[in-house]
């Protein structure tokens, strides 16, 4: 081993005598500085360069509809030193065309000039840069206008509660409304947009869920989505003895209702059960205004928290005394 590593050391220390006998070193020297030299005058010598800008088009109306796409970039060809193109190269900058004002009514072409496109490519380059050629030199494009419509969304989805839970309100949907656009004539025969039809389970507590709207062929829509929120409390009951009674009575009447009550059990989420009382309710019948035996009971409720209620009457007997 000791005689392998005593070899290689000889044969590098002959490597560096020959290499300072023939100048090699001194000539490795040279061409490194020569190197540098031709990379900066490189770097600060006017070049020319062609590169491919991505164009961003804003403010285009919804309504607006283009017959052939814009370009998505402009082929442009830069005159610079060489350090600053460089920077260009590396850092390529997006251009930005703003379209509110290129809708001119009466007309179905947009034009944009070279008189356009160049100050806006010119201030985001360096000051010294110039543009020798811009490629397309100009921009166009015929389109049309759809006609606009704005629907409601119709929700679709099914869902399941949680046993002991209910909904605290109807679900929420946001948006609850579209804003489509299209040919006048397939938009007249739209009433509304629905949502795909999926089933959502279980339900407990507050739920949010992002669902797909179902758009027809040949419309385009604001949005593909609506977000749709269930909100969900336990709930408990509680029951109430009500009297019945008789919502007008001429005057000289007396009525008797047999049975005279009537039990009401009131369904409420756990945080509303504090709100009731037995005077949210109240158990009426119709005066008779034909030879009636039976009367029905209808069950009014004042509270607006109870959710669903359910009475052990629905219908009663009854006499009337008159007086003489």
């Amino acid at each position: 081993m000791h005689i392998h590593l005593a070899h290689i050391k000889q044969q590098l220390n002959q490597l560096w005598i020959w290499m300072v006998r023939k100048d090699a070193f001194i000539y490795l020297l040279f061409v490194a500085l020569a190197t540098l030299v031709w990379w900066g005058r490189a770097m600060t010598s006017q070049r020319e360069i062609t590169i491919k800008l991505p164009i961003t088009y804003t403010d285009i109306p919804a309504e607006i509809v283009f017959d052939t796409p814009l370009p998505s970039q402009i082929e442009i060809t830069l005159r610079d030193n060489g350090r600053l193109l460089r920077q260009v190269q590396h850092t390529q900058p997006n251009i930005t065309i703003s379209l509110s004002d290129k809708f001119e009514e009466g007309s179905n072409q947009l034009y944009i000039s070279t008189d356009i496109l160049r100050p806006r490519v010119q201030d985001m380059l360096p000051g010294s840069t110039t543009i020798q050629q811009i490629r397309p030199e100009e921009i166009v494009s015929s389109y049309h206008i759809d006609a606009i419509k704005k629907t409601p969304i119709h929700l679709r989805v099914r869902w399941t509660i949680e046993e002991q839970y209910q909904l605290t309100q109807a679900p929420l949907m946001t948006p609850d409304s579209v804003t489509i656009y299209g040919p006048q004539q397939l938009l007249d025969s739209i009433d509304a947009i629905c949502t795909d039809d999926i089933l959502v389970e279980k339900v407990v507590g507050t739920i949010k869920k992002e669902v797909g709207l179902r758009i027809p062929t040949g419309v385009r829509s604001q949005f593909t989505t609506t977000e749709v929120m269930w909100q969900t409390e336990q709930f408990t009951e509680k029951s109430f003895i009500v009297p019945i009674e008789m919502a007008t009575l001429p005057a000289g009447e007396t009525i008797h209702f047999f049975p005279k009550t009537t039990t009401v059990t009131a369904r409420v989420s756990l945080s509303q059960f504090a709100t009731l009382s037995a005077q949210d309710f109240r158990a009426v019948c119709e005066y008779p205004h034909q030879a009636e035996n039976i009367l029905t009971v209808k069950i009014v409720c004042t509270n607006p928290h109870v959710t669903q209620m359910r009475s052990s009457i629905h219908e009663v007997e009854y006499i009337i005394e008159r007086k003489q």
